[in-house]
């Protein structure tokens, strides 16, 4: 995978770019594309809506994902058991 030269050096399994849409569909597209990931999976959002550094810790913190860093428009979350499938 090919990072941009200003993204973090951060280790993670998967990278999700939101483009240029606003925070809330970025937000409403990672929720589908997560759905079936696996627990402890480290994605990179990338998200660059100047909304994003409040909206994506606030939903982390209502999915109970973890924001495990952060330095817009770069967002390492480790996704939590209880958003896997059964």
């Amino acid at each position: 995978m090919n990072k941009p030269a200003n993204m973090p050096d951060w280790t993670f399994d998967d990278e999700f770019d939101g483009g240029d849409e606003t925070c809330g569909r970025v937000i409403i597209n990672l929720h589908l594309y997560i759905k079936d990931q696996a627990p402890g999976t480290k994605i990179v959002v990338i998200s660059r809506d100047p909304a994003a550094p409040v909206e994506l810790p606030a939903w982390c913190r209502m999915t109970k994902n973890e924001l495990s860093k952060m330095r817009h428009p770069y967002y390492l979350i480790t996704l939590k058991p209880h958003l896997t499938r059964n």
